[in-house]
């Protein structure tokens, strides 16, 4: 039910006092915002067939606007940022909606053993906040959570968190331009309603972890847990432990656990490839500098204190850095993914790295970690350690399927019985292609009803049919080909500039066209044609399937970026608040008519032919 406008209240912690949407003839009387230059105010509820009327408002003044994020992880973080940077002080109320009692998303959810970074550290910041002294090469994911949270601490985004709180629903009401939110507190289980002018999902695809599906599996009599909710109390020193899965967690975890386990044994239902280091040119030529490789699986690099000190005093050098390793990444993925010949002269070397790290022998483990399609098909993993650990003396590779799970522990498909004390699933995750709430539009259709057994997102941001509605890197946006953090702040940006031109213009609501997707995902059609993508592996980014569309950028980040930089307003429907396109201009005066400013009336007087605008 939508509650009354006089019944809604915000409950943001960062509002400075409660607002409610008002009425309709309130701009009809005195103006939607007033006369005040710097007060903002919720824009009213307007109903359909309201004669129009002159707003009493400077040009484009911004209405308020309210605004619910669902996570307060890397993108809630960098949206509280770029809000307070992008928007006028004063224009928006924001809640980031976390499940957890802390915020952190991925790097404090997982705290299994060995979780790290696979992209060289210097580049997992936000690309205006560097970090000159990170320990290691490849970040572990205790630092990483230690970054975020100084993030927060530095600009303030923690008054923004509301945690221990769970999005339930979210139902659009187009009349009114806002969705209704239900939320569950985590603590109590007690349900309560929310409201918002804009709802942006930065859940992440990879955030509800799942059990594998094994008949039997909870009749286990032994430990058993799941790489995304470790369980730190159980000590696997002296004991027999079963890992299953050979996806990148299992490839950091294997590692650890050999060095501690009696026996280990890793189950292992498909291939994979393991490569050299993302970024490796830069760290072989900056940092290791030729030095004998003679552990070609140990490419993890300790920062020197000399290292961290120059990246301190020498912003240029470390900003170089930076650049460097991002410039090599953005690069390897471009061509090994799109080119069969660089594909396959990849696919060479790191069969030849991955046959030398196992050492002679182990042909059995050889013939069937090697994948039969090319690298990239699926995301690789650099894995440093797995290799060499699966081939130690207590660790025993089991190939195939499971049958089911006893008590005493797993049968595989050949009818072995593989008794451990303890089980380890490094099973990964529902990929969160919808929405893990229901999310409702104006014509009553949840968004699993519309896209039906398919994906429906423009640019991994937009939806049709969904107005005011924004994820931050959904499919068709870039999980496999570089660094994440960019292509999240840049969703971020989007985003906002999204909410400041529904400020600005006095939009009701803006919903992408469907015929602007349809062109967009014809284009990834045509282009993954010939990219590595289409052979038969199966994906995350083909939700799961071998064969499927690949929601997945045609191009690396750069070329992401370069497309996502600037909202295409001609891709979206808009429908307006007051019934006129034109209501934003106003009653014919600019903000420097009212703050008296001489030169914000004269910024198209110069002396050269630069850029001017208007505030």
């Amino acid at each position: 039910m939508v509650p009354h406008a006089e019944e809604i209240t915000p409950s943001v912690t960062n509002a400075a006092h409660a607002e409610t949407i008002p009425e309709n003839g309130q701009y009809l009387k005195n103006g939607v915002n007033g006369n005040s230059v710097s007060d903002f105010a919720y824009p009213p509820y307007v109903p359909a067939n309201t004669p129009y009327r002159l707003l009493k408002q400077y040009h484009s003044k911004p209405s308020k606007l309210r605004v619910a994020c669902i996570g307060a992880g890397a993108s809630g973080l960098c949206l509280a940022y770029k809000m307070e940077k992008m928007l006028a002080g004063g224009s928006f109320d924001l809640t980031l909606f976390e499940k957890n009692p802390h915020f952190g998303g991925t790097w404090y959810e997982n705290t299994y053993p060995g979780v790290a970074c696979d992209i060289p550290s210097h580049l997992y910041t936000f690309s205006w906040d560097p970090k000159p002294d990170w320990s290691h090469y490849f970040a572990y994911g205790p630092e990483i959570q230690g970054y975020f949270e100084s993030f927060a601490e530095r600009h303030g985004s923690k008054k923004y968190m509301k945690l221990n709180t769970k999005v339930i629903e979210a139902r659009w009401d187009e009349d009114k331009g806002l969705w209704n939110i239900t939320l569950e507190d985590q603590v109590t289980k007690a349900a309560w309603q929310d409201w918002a002018h804009v709802l942006v999902n930065g859940t992440g695809i990879l955030n509800n972890w799942k059990w594998p599906d094994i008949d039997g599996l909870h009749d286990f009599a032994g430990s058993k847990m799941h790489s995304a909710a470790w369980d730190h109390s159980v000590d696997f020193k002296g004991k027999t432990v079963g890992v299953i899965g050979t996806g990148s967690t299992s490839v950091q975890i294997v590692p650890q656990l050999q060095k501690e386990a009696d026996k280990l044994k890793v189950f292992m239902r498909s291939s994979t490839w393991i490569s050299p280091p993302f970024g490796g040119g830069v760290l072989e030529s900056d940092l290791r500098k030729g030095a004998p490789d003679d552990q070609p699986g140990q490419r993890q690099y300790t920062f020197t204190e000399e290292d961290k000190k120059k990246f301190a005093e020498d912003p240029a050098y470390h900003l170089n850095f930076r650049k460097r390793i991002e410039a090599e990444i953005n690069s390897l993925f471009g061509m090994y993914q799109q080119n069969s010949e660089m594909s396959n002269a990849f696919r060479k070397l790191i069969t030849e790295e991955m046959h030398r790290r196992m050492g002679p022998g182990h042909e059995e483990l050889k013939k069937f970690i090697i994948p039969k399609w090319s690298p990239g098909c699926r995301r690789i993993s650099p894995g440093d350690g797995y290799l060499e650990a699966l081939v130690q003396p207590n660790v025993e590779p089991v190939y195939g399927g499971i049958k089911k799970m006893v008590p005493e522990g797993i049968v595989s498909e050949d009818g072995t019985l593989h008794k451990m004390d303890i089980l380890v699933c490094a099973t990964g995750f529902n990929v969160a292609f919808k929405p893990a709430f229901k999310l409702i539009n104006g014509d009553g259709k949840t968004i699993n009803e519309d896209w039906g057994e398919s994906i429906n997102l423009y640019m991994g941001v937009s939806a049709p049919r969904f107005p005011n509605y924004y994820t931050i890197v959904g499919p068709g946006a870039t999980w496999s080909s570089g660094t994440l953090l960019p292509s999240i702040e840049t969703t971020v940006e989007y985003s906002v500039k999204m909410m400041r031109k529904i400020q600005q213009d006095q939009i009701r609501s803006i919903a992408v066209k469907q015929e602007a997707l349809d062109d967009i995902y014809a284009h990834f059609d045509e282009f993954h044609k010939t990219t590595v993508f289409q052979e038969e592996c199966r994906s995350w980014f083909k939700d799961g399937k071998q064969k499927n569309r690949i929601y997945l950028w045609p191009g690396p980040t750069i070329h992401f970026l370069k497309s996502i930089k600037d909202p295409r307003f001609e891709d979206y429907d808009i429908r307006w608040r007051y019934g006129n396109r034109f209501a934003f201009l106003g009653h014919g005066e600019v903000k420097a008519n009212q703050t008296k400013d001489v030169l914000g009336l004269s910024t198209y007087v110069r002396d050269g032919d630069t850029e001017w605008g208007v505030e």
